[in-house]
């Protein structure tokens, strides 16, 4: 079995990084090195990272000082700071499917010829009736989406050896040198999905947790509060378990800052119509000041 690493770049706060760590314990059942690539500047995201560094459930911390940028999705970072064969990245606002981990590493173990494996795509646009159901295999694709893939160590070591020093600021680089190397590119669907607030943004159109606005600290946020999915709803979004797209909405659960009592936002329970799996949703609508 090929060792891996997970590289998870943390760009939204420590909300959102708290929440994919989690997320990464809960669906991830064999074992794994973990690097965190985040902000130097974000004091809050450096101090946890720090206790959980300490305590040995983070392997590695890669930090950015203020006005530079994560090069290739923190790949080149991450390389040198993971050791594992199989090198995983992934956003900190994804949703992970059970299993998901496994499902990659042993992808790349099973089709020699995928150099790149990506995990995540663009929401589709709702369509009338039934939505088609996904597979499971691998598809070979011409380009991927960043957020989220996973590659082989030993050929980005070749794209970092190529490039003699220079800092590899785009994706497309490397997916042209995989090419160029006679790898391919493939998306393996039903894995990883963005999260609620990105599927569906609020009104406000704010994207990212530290845009939220900040609770009020007295209880006054519950009336604020918008529930997007709405009991016995049907719904639009990928079951991560078959992959198939309705899911039906059993619970809406307020979601509470732990250090306010103050409401946040929900917490959805939903089921798959198609195989009665349930799962998860969270859509978090304020932020705590602190």
């Amino acid at each position: 079995m090929e060792t891996a690493s997970i590289a998870v770049v943390a760009t939204r706060g420590v909300g959102a990084l708290r929440s994919t760590l989690q997320r990464i314990r809960t669906t991830v059942d064999r074992p794994y090195e973990l690097i965190v690539l985040a902000d130097q500047h974000s004091e809050d995201v450096v101090t946890y990272l720090t206790r959980h560094y300490l305590r040995g459930d983070v392997a590695a911390i890669g930090l950015e000082a203020r006005g530079d940028e994560i090069h290739h999705c923190g790949l080149d970072h991450a390389f040198h700071l993971a050791s594992g064969e199989v090198l995983v990245r992934i956003e900190d606002d994804l949703v992970l499917a059970p299993g998901w981990f496994e499902a990659v590493v042993d992808t790349l173990a099973e089709h020699d010829e995928i150099g790149m494996l990506g995990l995540v795509q663009e929401a589709e646009k709702p369509r009338r009736g039934r939505p088609p159901k996904h597979r499971r295999a691998p598809e070979a694709v011409e380009t991927l989406d960043l957020r989220a893939f996973a590659t082989r160590r030993s050929l980005f070591g070749e794209h970092e050896a190529a490039l003699k020093g220079e800092k590899c600021t785009s994706g497309c680089r490397y997916q042209a040198r995989l090419r160029e190397l006679g790898q391919g590119l493939a998306y393996l669907p039903c894995q990883v999905r963005l999260a609620a607030g990105r599927l569906r943004a609020p009104a406000s159109g704010l994207e990212f947790a530290s845009e939220l606005p900040a609770h009020d600290g007295a209880g006054g946020t519950m009336a604020q509060l918008r529930q997007v999915y709405q009991l016995c709803e049907e719904v639009l979004l990928p079951c991560m378990t078959c992959g198939d797209n309705e899911l039906v909405v059993l619970a809406a659960q307020v979601e509470f800052c732990s250090a306010h009592a103050v409401p946040m936002g929900y917490l959805y329970t939903l089921r798959c119509t198609a195989c009665d799996e349930v799962q998860y949703e969270e859509d978090y609508q304020f932020r705590c000041p602190d």
